[in-house]
């Protein structure tokens, strides 16, 4: 692949990117973090996470540093709380660019990098986004930086790995540090380069991490003592093995199994094939340039495998060095039936943007609309001019543009109407309603904290509604709440009905446009 069509596929990305950046956080979580991170700007409290106003222990604090450093630049919008984290995504694509690079050489490092950047979890992390994010640009950066000092022991590979390792502590935990150590230490078990570990500059690690890390133990501490600490350092990542954490659910090990393969869309058969030839390879004692990759991915992916909670973002973390594999392997492959089936994945994935575009959500959009259609249109020709398998990675990843552009530009603006909490936080904010004159009857929810701009005010039941009401009041709610305060008398002057469906649950039933309506709540805002 040439560098202009590197470049340009790169452009596309961006262009995507940028698009969806401007669409409605989702709840729970990415709403969650944007509005304590206009939270943390507004109070000037940087070092004590609150959530709500409690004091609040769950994830350490570089993405709420970075958002609301981004906040008081740009403003509290939806794009730049987003912003830190897309440009991390993006650090996350030049870097397993320059890692491939370091070993593979330029042909391997662009492909791996666009096999990155053009996933669907690249799409989906870069939209909606949570400290994952982050957490995959750091780990890979260290990983890179970790094994280039194995290779050239240059002072400031060093250094530029225990930073990006310490960014990874604070932005998820020891997690970072586990996931950065199995794939450089891969590495070094790889090269057998074992007099490294007796280089005294390796001290300059620990210290490195360790003034990263003073302000945060310092706000850990003041506010939950020791307690707090332990957390951080223990309970938070290898409590999830262990059992100690409260994070619990009934997922399999092999829950992860059948996460990847969609996440890596549409690489899935070459990132699969890499698997096993690189293993082949590592068992085999074949001579390879690096195995940082096979043996840091796979390690961490058992790893969350075990933990007792599991949730389908907690694999990002793996996905550039699972793109390195497939990079290898499609640069091995010179044709036959995996390419052929790795075609007609593209041929299925058109298809779905076709059904996104004309189907699931039929009204305007008519320039995505076009785009489904001219796709096979432009690729097919193309394909035919320089070859199947030179076109393989161009039309792969024009593939991924396509539907990235669909979902940013079509279907996510129409879905995320139905975020109804979300749409009356909007509506509270531009009608500046005060705290004391909005209330929830028994429905909340991060998104319409985030968006009214402050916690909104629980009600549980019709009588403390009718405590609360006075002239102007306004009361958001249900059908269920709805009825329970006509059914006590209490009738507002006007009601304005906003659709709800948890759009972060996304079903079948749901994206068919004749069964649509019966997934709908109906929520309810209530003027008196």
């Amino acid at each position: 692949m040439s560098k202009r069509t590197f470049s340009l596929c790169i452009l596309a990305l961006v262009l995507v990117v940028a698009w969806g950046s401007r669409l409605d956080v989702m709840e729970v979580d990415a709403a969650q973090y944007a509005g304590m991170s206009r939270d943390m700007l507004r109070s000037g409290e940087y070092l004590q996470l609150k959530f709500r106003g409690e004091d609040y222990l769950d994830k350490p604090p570089l993405l709420f540093w970075l958002s609301a450093l981004s906040f008081k630049v740009f403003g509290v919008h939806d794009w730049s709380y987003r912003l830190p984290s897309i440009l991390f995504a993006f650090l996350g694509i030049y870097s397993t660019y320059r890692f491939a690079a370091l070993y593979h050489g330029q042909g391997i490092a662009r492909t791996a990098a666009l096999m990155f950047g053009g996933s669907a979890a690249f799409l989906l992390m870069t939209n909606d986004v949570r400290c994952d994010t982050i957490l995959t640009a750091t780990v890979i950066t260290a990983t890179w930086k970790g094994c280039a000092w194995l290779r050239n022991g240059r002072m400031i590979d060093l250094l530029a790995f225990a930073v990006a390792v310490g960014g990874g502590l604070l932005v998820k935990g020891p997690i970072a540090a586990v996931a950065s150590m199995l794939a450089v230490g891969g590495q070094l078990f790889h090269t057998k380069a074992w007099g490294k570990l007796t280089d005294r500059r390796l001290v300059l690690v620990p210290i490195v991490i360790g003034v990263m890390l003073f302000p945060m133990c310092i706000g850990l501490y003041e506010q939950f003592g020791v307690h707090g600490l332990r957390f951080y350092f223990w309970e938070q990542s290898f409590g999830r093995i262990t059992g100690e954490n409260r994070w619990v659910d009934d997922s399999s090990i092999l829950f992860f199994t059948h996460e990847l393969p969609w996440q890596v869309l549409p690489w899935v058969l070459f990132i699969l094939a890499g698997i096993r030839l690189d293993w082949k390879d590592l068992v085999g004692e074949r001579n390879a340039a690096e195995h940082a990759s096979t043996i840091g991915a796979s390690l961490v992916f058992v790893a969350l495998s075990l933990s007792q909670f599991k949730l389908p973002h907690y694999l990002y973390v793996t996905l550039p060095l699972f793109s390195i594999m497939g990079a290898r392997a499609l640069h091995r492959v010179t044709a036959g039936p995996l390419v052929r089936a790795h075609y007609l994945i593209l041929f299925l994935l058109w298809i779905l943007a076709v059904v996104f575009a004309w189907v699931v959500f039929p009204d305007g959009s008519w320039p995505f609309r076009i785009a489904s259609i001219l796709f096979p249109l432009l690729a097919v020709p193309y394909m035919r001019r320089v070859g199947s398998i030179q076109a393989l990675v161009p039309v792969s990843f024009g593939m991924i543009i396509l539907v990235g552009s669909i979902m940013n530009g079509h279907f996510y603006p129409r879905l995320l109407d139905y975020q109804a909490n979300a749409k009356i936080g909007q509506w509270v904010a531009e009608r500046n309603l005060p705290r004391d004159r909005f209330y929830g009857l028994q429905v909340s929810g991060t998104a319409l904290d985030h968006y009214a701009g402050y916690p909104v005010n629980w009600l549980s039941n019709a009588g403390e509604a009718e405590q609360a009401i006075t002239q102007g009041t306004v009361i958001y709610t249900n059908a269920a709440g709805r009825a329970d305060l006509l059914d006590a008398g209490i009738v507002p002057l006007k009601e304005t009905r906003s659709p709800n469906y948890p759009v972060q649950l996304l079903g079948l039933d749901f994206l068919l446009p004749t069964q649509r309506e019966t997934t709908i709540e109906d929520r309810y805002v209530l003027e008196f």
